[in-house]
C-alpha cells in the first residue's frame, strides 16, 4: 500500500488515486478524461457519409472539418459497416489526395 498516490490529471486538473498496481509508468489523464478524450495521435469524430456500395465515406471532426475514409480502414473486424452517426476514433495519414482517416475504430457511447 505504500506505492498508493494521488496524481493531478494533465487535461482537467482532477485529482485521482493511483494503486501501486500500476506497471506501466503513470498516467497523465484521470480516468474520465482515459474515457472521453482519443488516444494520443488519434481523433474522434463522427461518420457523417458512407456509402455501401461504393466502400468510401467522411467524418465530421469536432473542428467542423471532413476528412475521407474507405471501408478497408475499418479495424472492427465482425462488425457492420459504418453507418451515419457512428462515433470513430481514428488515425490520419496525408496522401497525395489529402487527408486520409485510417485505422478506424467504432466508439460505443455509454
Amino acid at each position: 500500500m505504500q506505492d498508493d498516490r494521488f496524481l493531478t490529471c494533465t487535461s482537467c486538473d482532477t485529482r485521482f488515486w493511483v494503486g501501486d498496481s500500476v506497471s506501466a509508468g503513470e498516467p497523465d489523464l484521470c480516468p474520465g478524461c482515459r474515457l472521453i478524450l482519443p488516444s494520443a495521435g488519434r481523433q474522434r469524430g463522427v461518420i457523417k457519409f458512407y456509402s455501401t456500395r461504393k466502400k468510401w465515406g467522411f467524418i465530421t471532426q469536432p473542428d467542423g472539418h471532413e476528412v475521407f475514409f474507405h471501408r478497408s480502414a475499418w479495424s472492427s473486424e465482425g462488425e457492420p459497416a459504418p453507418q451515419e452517426g457512428d462515433l470513430v476514433e481514428y488515425a490520419v495519414e496525408s496522401t497525395d489526395r489529402g487527408p486520409q482517416a485510417i485505422d478506424l475504430r467504432h466508439l460505443d457511447l455509454l
